[in-house]
Parts: structure tokens; sequence; C-alpha cells
């Protein structure tokens, strides 16, 4: 089972509060263990914020655009989805269309207006080891589905519904006995 560019939907029975309606796009998946962004936990800190801890001139037109807590690892590290096709340092490629950078030269190139295609900065990532999110996914705290660019980069303020509602699910049609008949 590979889960790379899947999304991960919280059912409501969730037991970890870090994740409750949380969203998380799958940016790697192998033997080793998974790495994902969570897509709906908005964070406090701004794009403005960001660039000035890291001393980037800001330039850009895009400083309201949302940060969001992609998960409880590396949270002081900055995770950008983004489908463009630039060269940076440190990229995974999660998609024919979707990649994942976390090198300073993005939010650079971003901040001075060279980034037109979409984008979406997370402070943080969840992990699993290997076998973890298998292990979680056969117990039922996940709901799958593929990831989609429209879903991932949506400015809609509850990705959670969102993802539901693509999926043909009404969030009061979840219950707790997913997977029992």
């Amino acid at each position: 089972m590979n889960l790379t560019n899947q999304l991960l939907i919280a059912t409501p029975e969730m037991q970890d509060e870090r994740f409750k309606r949380a969203v998380v796009l799958i940016c790697e998946h192998n033997e080793h263990g998974a790495l994902g962004i969570n897509l709906n936990d908005p964070s406090t800190v701004t794009f403005s914020d960001v660039l000035a801890n890291l001393d980037i001139t800001e330039t850009t037109d895009s400083l309201g655009q949302a940060v969001y807590e992609g998960g409880p690892v590396n949270t002081q590290c900055g995770f950008i989805l983004h489908q463009s096709t630039l060269a940076f340092e440190s990229t995974l490629q999660v998609a024919e269309n979707l990649r994942l950078t976390t090198s300073k030269d993005i939010l650079e190139a971003i901040a001075h207006n060279l980034i037109t295609e979409n984008w979406l900065l997370a402070l943080g990532c969840a992990t699993w080891d290997a076998e973890q999110l298998e292990g979680e996914v056969a117990n039922h705290d996940w709901l799958l589905t593929p990831a989609s660019n429209t879903l991932v980069f949506s400015h809609d303020s509850d990705r959670w519904d969102l993802a539901l509602s693509q999926m043909g699910i009404k969030p009061h049609q979840l219950s707790g006995d997913i997977g029992h008949a």
C-alpha cells in the first residue's frame, strides 16, 4: 500500500486532539514510514512573519496568504506545497503537478513574485514510523481519498467539510462504527 498523494481525512472518532478534523496530504510513503502535511489547521503566524524571521525582503502581493500548522513534527521548519516547476535546493515530487519544498530559496522566489503557480506554506509536518500509518488506516482512524490540487490549494476555510463533500459524505453521516457491521 502506497498512500503518496492521498488525503487522510480524520474520522470524528480521532483520538489524537492534534488531528481533530484534519485533512493530511501524504507527501511521501514508503517502507520506512510516511510524511504528510495537515491542510486544515490555520496558524496565527503570517507569511510576512515567516519572511521577516528569515530576513527576506517582502516584494510580493501574497502576504495575505494563510500559513498552516502542518503537523507536530519540525514545527520550526517551513514546508511549501506548490505547483512550480522551478528548481529548488530541496524538493520532493509528490505527484505530476505537485511538489513539496523545504529550502529557503522557494520562500525567496515567492517573496519576489517568481512563483505564479499555486502554493501553500505549512509550519511542521506529520510523520509515521514504518507500518504505523497502515495500522491507523486499518483501525479506521482515517478515511482515504485521492488528493486533488483543487482541494489542496482551496481557499475554503474548512477543508475537512470540503474533502468529505468531494467523497459524497456529509459529516452527520459519519459514525464511530466505521468498518463494523
